[in-house]
């Protein structure tokens, strides 16, 4: 059990995490364009988000730390779980890909907040770095780390269930959707992310899937 804080401590700072990573994502899809970087806003985003995600990932180190049910190495953690990490890996990939077949087939709108298409290969290089490795763990760190730390930590199939489809949920508002559709893929992938950190009980695994996911759905844009 985790060294006892008071859930209204526990709510404030879950809202501020939250603010980071939607601070974050902000400045990061105003920061390329059709004609290329805005390098204000980019120096900005990077600045902004790497400060944020140093000081969330310490947090959650820190409060891990006040857990006894601490996760194993990631290494370990990964081998141990390849089957369920393997799975996850096709179906969130799968569900990217099948959204993006639908709309480039014009059966599905397009997202109206997705990454911009560009012909500078430097926007393709920003958006991959900043959504797998700045954006992604943000919003794992909300949607599950934080998210199950202070607000779904008894172990009953009642916990487990209502924690999955409420990190679904966050996961879908915070990745700022333009469309009722993106908020629902977004959800679908919250709710693979959230089975994965439950079921391994490591957050790294969860943020793991959520990077190769990032990385595909950019590739796809």
């Amino acid at each position: 059990m985790r060294v006892g804080e008071s859930p209204g401590t526990d709510f404030v700072r879950y809202l501020i995490w939250i603010a980071f990573s939607i601070v974050t994502l902000m400045l990061k899809n105003n920061a390329a364009n059709s004609k290329g970087l805005d390098m204000p806003i980019m120096i900005a985003f990077f600045v902004v988000g790497l400060i944020t995600l140093f000081l969330m990932i310490r947090k959650y180190i820190r409060e891990e730390k006040s857990f006894s049910d601490t996760a194993d190495g990631f290494v370990y953690s990964l081998l141990s779980n390849a089957g369920l990490v393997s799975l996850m890996i096709i179906l969130v990939c799968l569900m990217r890909i099948m959204v993006s077949y639908l709309q480039i087939t014009g059966k599905l709108p397009k997202f109206a907040n997705d990454d911009v298409s560009s012909a500078e290969q430097s926007v393709f290089v920003f958006n991959m770095v900043a959504n797998v490795f700045v954006i992604t763990i943000q919003q794992q760190l909300v949607q599950t780390g934080f998210f199950f730390n202070y607000f779904f930590r008894k172990s009953s199939a009642y916990s487990a269930i209502m924690g999955i489809l409420l990190s679904g949920v966050i996961g879908g508002l915070i990745s700022l959707p333009g469309s009722l559709l993106q908020f629902f893929m977004m959800m679908a992938l919250g709710w693979c992310y959230a089975l994965t950190y439950l079921y391994t009980k490591d957050e790294k695994i969860a943020i793991f899937v959520a990077m190769v996911s990032a990385a595909v759905g950019t590739i796809i844009i």
